[in-house]
């Protein structure tokens, strides 16, 4: 989710994530590599999500997709808690 969830879903912070590609392509081909890092943390959830593309080392004419976000733990443990707080699976 691009925001923080509403107040009475309470959550853990885990880790700032920050994926990006070394050269050309879409966000959507970083989403696998998004996934696993979560799961590696034991993440129930990524919010203040932003895809963007950038300029990478060398700025002329070349930019690449990079992800970034925060891994979060639901304190609560229900299922449904993305859904509740306007979020969506990937």
């Amino acid at each position: 989710m691009t925001d923080t969830p509403p107040s009475d879903l309470p959550y853990k912070v885990v880790k700032r994530i920050k994926i990006a590609k070394g050269t050309y392509g879409s966000v959507t081909d970083l989403y696998p590599r998004l996934h696993e890092t979560a799961q590696k943390y034991h993440a129930d959830a990524i919010i203040h999500y932003r895809a963007s593309q950038r300029f990478g080392f060398w700025p002329w004419r070349f930019v690449r997709p990079v992800i970034a976000g925060t891994a979060i733990q639901w304190k609560s443990p229900s299922a449904a808690n993305c859904r509740l707080a306007n979020g969506q699976e990937l």
